[in-house]
């Protein structure tokens, strides 16, 4: 055993020396983490300070979308309007709400409610936009809706969107074209004012 020892002796002075300097470089980290963290610099004593976000003041703009946005928010429903124990079938083209099956009248694949079916019967009906969109430019016909909840909600005047579809075989895909109709009587006006509502 002696014999192997004094053998040995430079290799294990030699290994020891290697731990020593390795606890000796990682105390030498732990120490430099500890220095370079500013959370270690500040007073333990002194009370946390809370950091609060920058204070962001929308400008008129992005308000307007804001309000704008909260505007347009749409519910869904899924019970009947009349009928609140009968799960609806589909929606008014007009007004919007859903309605069961006794409830909705169907006309040429157009549904309404028995009240705004009245209204789209005794009426003549005029298209004003003809917007197409296409997978590439899915958002460009979303005016078209918003405006028409608008005038409903507003003024109660009535409208419906027809959307009609296209296969563009050439480049392979479908168009749609949004098409905004309205009383005949109401038409020019609210041409006029659909533009002044994309515009905002």
């Amino acid at each position: 055993m002696n014999n192997f020892l004094h053998e040995n002796l430079f290799a294990i002075i030699l290994f020891l020396l290697m731990i020593i300097l390795l606890l000796i470089g990682l105390i030498g980290v732990v120490i430099i983490k500890l220095l370079l963290n500013p959370k270690s610099q500040t007073n333990s004593s002194a009370p946390a300070v809370k950091e609060e976000a920058p204070l962001i003041i929308p400008t008129v703009e992005t308000a307007k979308k804001l309000r704008k946005l909260a505007d347009e928010t749409v519910v869904e429903k899924f019970f009947c309007e009349n009928h609140p124990d009968t799960p609806s079938v589909g929606a008014c083209l007009i007004c919007e709400d859903v309605f069961c099956e006794k409830c909705l009248i169907e006309h040429d694949s157009l549904y309404f409610c028995k009240e705004h079916f009245r209204v789209f019967a005794n009426n003549k009906w005029k298209q004003i936009t003809d917007v197409k969109t296409t997978p590439n430019t899915p958002d460009d016909g979303l005016f078209i809706y918003h405006f028409k909840r608008h005038i409903w909600r507003d003024n109660e005047t009535p409208s419906f969107v027809l959307t009609h579809y296209k296969i563009n075989i050439e480049e392979d895909f479908i168009e749609s074209f949004i098409q905004l109709n309205v009383i005949e009587k109401d038409a020019d006006r609210l041409s006029d004012e659909i533009e002044k509502y994309k515009a905002r």
